[in-house]
Formats: C-alpha cells, sequence, structure tokens
C-alpha cells in the first residue's frame, strides 16, 4: 500500500511539472530536481542558464566571447547559487570569476529587436539580474544593446562597437549610478550622437541580486525600475543631456557688437570729488596710549592683569597696545550713477538653424542584433542572471516576480544565517607583554 507522504510527494512533483512556477519544499540534497524557472515563452529573448553549463556556454551560437585582446584572459562560468537558498541553490547563474579583470562576451539575437509602433510593438523592454558578493568599491555591470547591421560580429565586440542602447548599474568610486544612455541619429547629419540620462539613480550595492528594468514607449517616454519599484520616469526630449532635438534658431555667427554699445549700467560719478578731510593715508589701528589697569581690578578673584591686544607699531618697531583709529576711512572712490548711455545686454541676431532637425519618433531607434557585457570589475564572482527582452512592461515584472522576488527573500533569510566572522585573536606574546602604546590606549579607555 502507498503511504501517505509519498502520494502527497507524487502530486506535488506533478503540480512542478505542470506549472514551473510553483514553489515545491526541496530536499538540500537534491534541489535541482524541483526548481525551474517560469515560461519565458512572452519574451522576445530570455536567458536563464539553466540550460547551459561553464563548457557549453560558449559552445553552441548564442555566447560569444570577444576576440578582443584585453578580455583574452577572462573568466566565465555558469553555477549553482548557494546551499542555504533552499530550492534556489539550483539556479544556475553566469559568474565573472575574477576580479581586476575585463570582460566582453556578447549573445547574437535571432532577429533584430526594435520597437516601431505597430502592433506588439508599442514598448521595448530590457531586464536583467546583478548580485554582487560584497559590496562593491568599482564595477560597471551594465548591458549593452548593440546596433544590428549586416556588418555586427560579436566576436570582434570591443568598446568602440556601436550601441543602441546602454542600461544597467555602474559603480566606481564617485560614480554611482544606473546607467542609461541611447543613441540618436541626426536624419540631417546622419550622425550619432549619444544621448545620457542627466539625473541618474544611484545603484543598489549589498550582497543581495537585485533586478533593473528599463521600459522604452512609443510615446517618447521611459521608465526605469530597480526591484521592480520605480526609480525614474519621463520624456526622452527633457532628461537628456545632449537633448534630442536642437534649436531652431541659432545666434548668427557673422554678427558682431557695435564698438559703439555701451553694456555697463553704473559708472563712477564724475562729478564727484573726494573731501578735503578724507585721509587715505589714516592707519587702521594706532597705539592706545590711554589703555592702563582698571582701578578696580580685582588680582586675587581675576587674576594678574593683562593687555591682551598687542600689535607691532610699524614706525617705532615697539610692540604696544593698538586700537582701532577713528579717523581711518580707507582708500576713497566715487559713488556710482546710472550711466546714461547705457542700452542693455547685447545679444547677437538669431538664424534658422541649418542643422534643425524634427523628430516625432526618438523611442523608434535603430534595430539591435544582440545582447552585450563589456565589464571592467574590482571584485570577484559577481553574478548575471534572468535576461529578458520584450515588447510587454507587466510580462517582464511578472516573469521577475516569479524568478527574482522569490529567491531575494532566501537570500535574505540566508544572509540572517551567515555565521558572523570571528575576530582575530592576538598572538599570546602581546596578550603577556603588551607594548606601551597599548598600555596608553587602554589608559585612554579608561578615563573616557
Amino acid at each position: 500500500m502507498v503511504s501517505l507522504s509519498l502520494l502527497l510527494a507524487g502530486v506535488a512533483a506533478t503540480a512542478a511539472s505542470q506549472d514551473p512556477a510553483v514553489a515545491v519544499d526541496v530536499p538540500e540534497q537534491h534541489p535541482a530536481d524541483y526548481f525551474s524557472v517560469p515560461s519565458t515563452e512572452r519574451a522576445f529573448w530570455a536567458e536563464t542558464f539553466q540550460n547551459t553549463t561553464t563548457t557549453k556556454l560558449f559552445e553552441g551560437t548564442t555566447w560569444v566571447k570577444s576576440a578582443g585582446k584585453k578580455y583574452r584572459e577572462q573568466k566565465i562560468s555558469v553555477k549553482r547559487g548557494s546551499k542555504l537558498l533552499g530550492k534556489f541553490a539550483a539556479d544556475k547563474a553566469l559568474v565573472l570569476d575574477n576580479k581586476a579583470q575585463h570582460y566582453g562576451f556578447a549573445a547574437k539575437l535571432p532577429e533584430p529587436f526594435y520597437l516601431d509602433g505597430s502592433k506588439g510593438k508599442k514598448s521595448l523592454v530590457v531586464q536583467y539580474e546583478v548580485k554582487y558578493p560584497e559590496v562593491v568599491k568599482c564595477a560597471g555591470t551594465y548591458l549593452k544593446l548593440l546596433r544590428d547591421s549586416p556588418t555586427l560580429n560579436v566576436t570582434d565586440l570591443n568598446d568602440k562597437t556601436p550601441f543602441t542602447i546602454m542600461f544597467g548599474p555602474d559603480k566606481c568610486d564617485k560614480n554611482n549610478k544606473v546607467q542609461f544612455i541611447f543613441n540618436h541619429r541626426n536624419p540631417v547629419t546622419n550622425m550619432y550622437e549619444e544621448k545620457a540620462l542627466q539625473i541618474s539613480p544611484e545603484v543598489k550595492n549589498d550582497k543581495l541580486s537585485h533586478v533593473y528594468t528599463l521600459a522604452i514607449h512609443d510615446d517618447n517616454t521611459f521608465e526605469m525600475y530597480a526591484d521592480l519599484n520605480l526609480i525614474k520616469n519621463g520624456s526622452l526630449y527633457t532628461l537628456f543631456k545632449p537633448a534630442v532635438l536642437l534649436p531652431k534658431e541659432i545666434d548668427d555667427p557673422t554678427d558682431l557688437k557695435p564698438t559703439t554699445w555701451e553694456e555697463t549700467e553704473f559708472i563712477p560719478d564724475p562729478a564727484a570729488v573726494k573731501p578735503a578731510e578724507w585721509d587715505e593715508d589714516a592707519p587702521r589701528t594706532i597705539p592706545n596710549l590711554s589703555l592702563h589697569q582698571p582701578p578696580d581690578w580685582d588680582e586675587a578673584a581675576r587674576g594678574p592683569w593683562r593687555i591682551i591686544q598687542w600689535m607691532l607699531n610699524l614706525e617705532s618697531n615697539v610692540w604696544q597696545p593698538m586700537m582701532s583709529n577713528p579717523e581711518y576711512r580707507g582708500k576713497w572712490s566715487p559713488p556710482m550713477i546710472e550711466n546714461p548711455d547705457y542700452v542693455g545686454e547685447w545679444e547677437p541676431r538669431k538664424i534658422p538653424n541649418p542643422d534643425y532637425f524634427d523628430d516625432p519618433h526618438p523611442a523608434r531607434m535603430d534595430p539591435i542584433g544582440a545582447v552585450a557585457l563589456e565589464v571592467w570589475s574590482m571584485s570577484e564572482n559577481i553574478r548575471l542572471d534572468n535576461f529578458w527582452l520584450g515588447h510587454n512592461l507587466n510580462d517582464a515584472k511578472k516573469f521577475a516576480r516569479l524568478t527574482w522576488q522569490l529567491k531575494h527573500e532566501a537570500e535574505k533569510k540566508a544572509v540572517q544565517m551567515e555565521p558572523e566572522p570571528k575576530k582575530p585573536t592576538p598572538p599570546e606574546s602581546k596578550k603577556k607583554d603588551p607594548n606601551v602604546f597599548d598600555r596608553i590606549d587602554e589608559a585612554v579607555a579608561w578615563v573616557v
């Protein structure tokens, strides 16, 4: 007869196989048997790394390492999570193994990814997870969505490879921002120019996984999320520098200010005369010849009487008490009056801007042909996971709730379970015979 516990286990396993989002209690010894990610069928392209290994990652046709010289030593793995994460111990992620190293790799998309305002392509959504093993001082883990072209070869990836969008966390020293930069083409000059978000949110910098989401819409607005919380939104026209649109008019470079144009609003009064009694040579301080000990000075209560304000008399080269000179006036200058010839600030005349253009759809950027990462980091074991490209923001959020959010809660519990690092034990010799500085520190600490 089949036991009730075995029957219930079979029902749970069947439910998990039918709905990959169902959470199942996972035995510690076999977490992989019970873990799977939700369906990604509603994504344009997704990468969860669940169906690959370190050895297979770059063997297929999707992910390719750059052949660039500075990326030659890059070491990339696909690894499971910590055993403290329960069923998420089997969640695989791409790991940048070493610190102080350049990484460059990319995944070619099966077809170009873009929005054009047509049905089903009114938004462009990018989402992925980043996990630092520690609070980082320097790590740029942003994505580059490379511009599609017939000549795009991800093997040649380098920092000059044209991109359409750059998005993600970038933390190094004082630079601390979630980057959002897009390349915009001027239809008049046919030249590209990077448009960078002027005021960017800060990076979430701790030991937990964080999910970053960018949505660009056909109405030329955007939204940025961190951990499913809105951190920035607005217009592509107004929040980026340089601005998407150039001014319609510019200053005429041939228009010169007339030599007779007077821009000075106030001038010294030419009729003013220095008063006869104004002595510019009078010193700021003079000897205080009347300074004596007050007759009621109580030395027993207040101590010996002393002259506090002593200065060197430059005339006699003798130190003596000084006082402010009541006759001191300083250098005389005439009062200011309104300039009768004042015209105002001159400005050149305006002319039509020959480079002006109107772009009603800056959100319809160049198609994207590949997802790339170019990373420099001073931290090791940075984890990247659950890449998602799509056309529906709600689909991306739902996927994040079924992956990142559940894992994030498990990570917070795991951090609480981590043993506190042991404090180093001082050597025995130092315990028995502390040096004089140790004794001074102990004495100061005792007094305080």
